[in-house]
């Protein structure tokens, strides 16, 4: 039994450092390639699957899914404009291009050649790709700015629409508070924020992460590492809300919870700013 704990916490530390490898030294050199040549531009719209950090799968598939997804929610037309927070190498925005459901597209992501690969594949003026030097543990260890002083580059109640898909799963809470209040302070009044999480009471026998460990408000899965996968209850998104003149419109249970049947594997927010 204890050899079998040991192997695995030595699997998790040679995961975490191959991570750390990938992003501090062999990202900047895939910058470059995407920069100035077309060896990784890809095919059809999508990225070569070595390229693509944000998830598994069928690229394409994944961003329309998204996509159909937020618009039975949230009213897209030709006069929206998004945000789209972590926007990784452009999964949900090259969905919106493709689909020409917006009018204004602004994304930034902590991951340089992501950016990069984005602005290469969308030059749609109403596009903007940003990239954000915070300092992230997974994907950016030697950012300059910290997460928690990072002021998105936009100016008050400039969208009508923020998402974040992915994102408040692996920040912790300070962190969180930081990213919420800045996409509350971009949206316009009557504005929607697409956000998915854990929420935490969700959990069931069975469920992806127990979310066993607490730290402050956030439920972690693993102490040492602890941005693998971050829940929250409801009751702090509501606070949170409300500290910040919005309410909880939608709520979408995830499967990750344990329960069978669901469209989504996180949990989905729909926040709506009020002031």
């Amino acid at each position: 039994m204890k050899t079998g704990v040991a192997t695995s916490r030595t699997d998790r530390l040679a995961s975490k450092y191959l991570r750390l490898a990938k992003y501090a030294v062999v990202s900047p050199m895939i910058g470059l390639i995407v920069r100035y040549s077309s060896f990784l531009d890809g095919a059809n719209g999508a990225p070569p699957a070595t390229l693509n950090y944000g998830a598994d799968g069928d690229f394409i598939k994944q961003g329309d899914t998204i996509v159909a997804a937020i618009g039975r929610d949230v009213p897209l037309d030709d006069t929206t404009r998004v945000l789209d927070i972590g926007c990784g190498i452009g999964r949900i925005a090259t969905a919106f291009a493709r689909q020409n459901r917006i009018g204004l597209y602004r994304g930034f992501d902590v991951v340089r050649y992501g950016i990069l690969w984005c602005r290469k594949a969308i030059r749609d003026p109403r596009y903007r790709f940003d990239y954000a030097n915070i300092r992230n543990d997974f994907y950016n260890p030697f950012g300059a700015v910290e997460p928690e002083d990072y002021t998105f580059p936009y100016e008050d109640r400039s969208f009508d629409l923020a998402v974040a898909i992915s994102v408040f799963t692996h920040l912790p809470e300070s962190q969180t508070r930081r990213y919420f209040a800045e996409a509350m302070r971009c949206l316009d009044t009557g504005g929607r924020a697409y956000f998915t999480t854990f929420l935490a009471e969700n959990r069931q026998p069975g469920a992806r992460f127990s979310l066993a460990h607490s730290i402050g408000e956030a439920l972690v899965e693993r102490l040492e590492e602890p941005d693998l996968a971050v829940g929250y209850s409801r009751a702090f998104w509501e606070r949170l809300a409300a500290e910040h003149d919005a309410v909880i419109e939608t709520v979408h249970d995830g499967s990750w919870s344990g329960r069978k049947g669901l469209r989504d594997f996180q949990d989905v927010l729909i926040f709506r700013k009020t002031g």
